[in-house]
């Protein structure tokens, strides 16, 4: 708001121009060509302008705070402004609770409304009150009967499996423009999302290997060592990372109104079924927390406390960095038992060596391709009847609205439709839920290279994959504290240490 003059040498009217003008109000002058018209016609009636206020790309139809607004009002109260000059009443409000104000500070006040596209309103009096009332209530029924038209065009739109207007890019897609010359931004026509081959294929992977049990820190530090970074963003965050993991669109999909339409527009990157049950996947807080994080340390959470069941975490000596353990933690933060600790070096030493002599085995290779996602096929059978449910659902809406069908039928048909698809979605979540992936578990002649080519995440996923848990059990009778006796040779220490930790571990298989 311009600073408010005072000129008490001059018996002049003091004007306050207010210019308004809402995004999605094209028809409009724009607010400079407002408060410069304002601006005339206060010359051409003799006032002297005090003060400009402005709201740009904000709604009066909604009852939301307008900074420009707000200040006039006050400037009113104030009696700093003897008339309010503005292009139409609906550039002033087009809610009744706005007017209400606006009217009660102007009647106590005694000041003058006046639009510079018409006349002057006394809002004291009963005609001029009755008319800002009305044209206020005009406004209103307007936006209202705008507001429908865009819902339903956008709902047309989006059960057409087309895309909104405008946004921001999408990763795995590039933006195919009509006129790509344009500078603004705003203004460049969208014709359709092109893949991007480096960005589709890393997303292809991370949903993989998320379903192989993988963490969503382990892709992340995998994609910032690739240079592969988000659409308009330096890095990566796991919250970024779950959201595009999860979007309908990387499945060719089209959300609106808390459902997904096939897409017009652009290609999928994943299938439905794999987008199906990365949402499953994350939206489960039991499977969600092993997934979404960052763990550095093979065993920790895997191995279990043989005395209290709890897992086991890493735990590193103050004053000797380099000697790590295995522990159950004590205490409200771990729960445990804190009476179970293992050297952690060698316990991943040999549960490696174990579980991978076990992965070139042929009965575990043979049990693994027997317990490979065999309901798979099952899942997109499900999922391609739901979708055909709601197609027919959408063409009976069609024939309802030309008249080929009467109300009855189309209720009929949506109750079908609506059987179907919770039938469906029930059996699918049931499969989806006890779904068993095995798809980062090589053939036994490629296992040992594999897994030194992986990082600690896909090794734990690989582990989990076949193991339920590996409990760790309390030094055997005898041992004591010392486990080494009296040698002082480093080779045979290490052996017998190894020795007690193959007495304390117990494998629970999956097979």
């Amino acid at each position: 708001m311009d600073a408010i003059q005072e000129d008490g040498a001059k018996p002049q009217l003091r004007a306050g121009i207010y210019a308004r003008l809402s995004e999605t109000y094209d028809a409009a002058e724009s607010v400079p060509t407002q408060l410069a018209n304002g601006a005339k016609h206060a010359e051409r009636r003799g006032w002297r302008v005090v003060a400009r206020f402005k709201d740009d790309g904000y709604s009066a139809f909604k009852e939301i705070t307008r900074d420009g607004f707000i200040q006039l009002i006050e400037a009113i109260e104030r009696g700093a402004v003897d008339v309010v000059v503005i292009r139409d009443v609906d550039r002033l409000t087009r809610n009744l609770t706005d007017w209400n104000r606006f009217e009660k500070a102007c009647v106590e006040h005694g000041v003058l409304l006046s639009v510079y596209t018409g006349g002057d309103l006394d809002l004291s009096t009963p005609e001029g009150a009755y008319y800002g009332g009305m044209e206020t209530l005009r406004a209103k029924r307007e936006s209202a009967v705008k507001s429908v038209r865009v819902r339903e065009g956008k709902d047309r739109e989006a059960r057409k499996g087309k895309r909104a207007s405008g946004g921001s890019k999408w990763f795995g897609y590039d933006r195919v423009y009509a006129n790509p010359d344009e500078p603004l931004a705003r203004k460049r026509i969208i014709l359709r999302e092109e893949l991007n081959p480096v960005e589709a294929d890393a997303l292809r992977d991370a949903a993989e290997r998320v379903l192989n049990g993988e963490t969503t820190g382990s892709i992340i530090r995998d994609w910032t060592a690739r240079g592969i970074k988000p659409k308009g963003g330096k890095e990566w965050s796991v919250t970024a990372l779950v959201k595009t993991l999860t979007s309908p669109r990387i499945a060719g999909l089209r959300e609106w109104q808390g459902k997904k339409y096939p897409a017009v527009g652009w290609p999928a990157i994943i299938d439905a079924d794999t987008h199906e049950r990365l949402v499953k996947l994350f939206s489960d807080p039991a499977r969600r927390k092993h997934i979404v994080g960052r763990k550095h340390h093979l065993l920790s959470g895997v191995a279990v406390c043989g005395k209290c069941g709890h897992p086991l975490y890493i735990r590193i000596e103050k004053d000797k960095p380099q000697k790590r353990s295995y522990g159950c933690v004590k205490g409200p933060g771990g729960g445990g038992c804190g009476g179970i600790a293992i050297h952690a070096e060698l316990l991943d030493e040999y549960v490696t060596a174990v579980v991978l002599d076990a992965l070139e085995s042929p009965d575990l290779q043979k049990a693994i391709q027997a317990g490979e996602d065999s309901d798979a096929p099952r899942r997109a059978e499900l999922l391609a009847g739901i979708q055909r449910a709601q197609e027919t659902r959408a063409e009976a809406r069609r024939d309802l609205a030309r008249g080929i069908i009467d109300r009855e039928d189309w209720l009929d048909i949506r109750q079908q439709t609506e059987d179907v698809i919770s039938k469906a979605r029930r059996q699918y979540d049931r499969l989806a839920g006890s779904a068993t992936v095995f798809g980062d578990i090589p053939p036994s002649e490629q296992v040992r290279d594999v897994w030194e080519s992986w990082n600690t995440d896909r090794k734990r996923a690989a582990l989990k994959a076949v193991l339920h848990r590996i409990v760790i059990k309390p030094q055997p009778e005898g041992i004591g504290k010392n486990p080494y006796g009296q040698t002082k040779d480093p080779v045979k220490r290490r052996e017998r240490l190894l020795e007690v930790i193959r007495q304390r571990v117990e494998f629970d298989w999956r097979f």
